[in-house]
């Protein structure tokens, strides 16, 4: 994580990393359903509105190479680690949401150096 000397030699974390951990923190599995619907939406060139949270990711047409790069950003949006294949672990918007919002309180994010 990136530190800051303050005047009085304390070093504190910066401004940016403290606020990107608290969003962190504070994601429900709503707010992440809300997010991958757009993502996966962009994705697959599907209208969000069309997405359904309980209809499986392989109805849309996601392609294995597709789920291992939608992990890719669903780790750097919530900075936690995940298996590649987690899209077919949690095959729906819903349990993936579920999923990632109990992996967010349960995992600290990676620190930057």
């Amino acid at each position: 994580m990136y530190k800051v000397e303050t005047i009085d030699g304390v070093s504190n974390q910066s401004a940016f990393n403290r606020d990107a951990e608290a969003a962190t923190e504070t994601l429900s599995a709503s707010a992440i359903q809300n997010w991958l619907i757009s993502e996966i939406g962009q994705l697959l060139s599907v209208d969000a509105a069309d997405l359904s949270v309980t209809e499986p990711f392989a109805s849309y047409g996601l392609s294995s190479m597709t789920a291992v790069f939608l992990s890719g950003i669903i780790e750097g949006w919530l900075d936690i680690r995940l298996d590649p294949a987690v899209a077919w672990d949690y095959p729906t918007i819903e349990s993936l949401a579920a999923y990632l919002a109990d992996q967010v309180k349960s995992q600290k994010p990676t620190a930057c150096v």
